[in-house]
């Protein structure tokens, strides 16, 4: 019996070659958004480092007016960059979310493919099991026909 051959070899090959692109994609994206949720916690410790001297500077200096009023608009700007950054950061989420998708149909096309394959093996070797049984079942009766020929032609002889 000759050797198993997947006919749809090539378009697993592919679609392999497709769901680890999409892996590579996907890890990419993951990391961009780690990224910009680490721009995002800096971002809120600053603002939170900054209120923090806000207050320190208000109950130890006499001449914090300036200071403070600088600190208030250093604040407000913080806010619009905080507020920016969770927008940022929610397309990143977006883009993680769809990569996922993306990565999980190309995970499941390989998986179909690759049960389809061992579908067609598993048939294939049934297949070569009854051959082998068949071959073998022929050759049980060619040898049992000739022992019994050589038997009767020896009664038949008057042996």
């Amino acid at each position: 019996m000759k050797k198993f051959k997947f006919g749809l070899a090539k378009v697993l090959t592919q679609r392999e070659i497709v769901a680890d692109l999409a892996q590579k994609n996907f890890v990419e994206a993951q990391a961009a958004l780690d990224a910009e949720i680490s721009k995002l916690n800096e971002m809120i410790t600053v603002k939170e480092r900054s209120l923090s001297d806000r207050a320190a500077m208000i109950q130890t200096s006499t001449d914090w007016v300036n200071q403070v009023d600088q600190i208030n608009k250093f604040l407000i700007g913080q806010d619009l960059r905080i507020k920016n950054q969770n927008l940022r950061l929610q397309e990143a989420e977006n883009l993680v979310e769809s990569r996922r998708e993306i990565l999980r149909q190309a995970v499941s096309e390989v998986k179909i493919l690759e049960r389809l394959e061992d579908k067609q093996k598993k048939a294939h070797m049934a297949e070569a099991v009854k051959v082998e049984q068949a071959e073998l079942d022929e050759i049980a009766v060619l040898r049992f026909s000739r022992n019994e020929n050589l038997i009767k032609g020896s009664h038949e002889d008057g042996i």
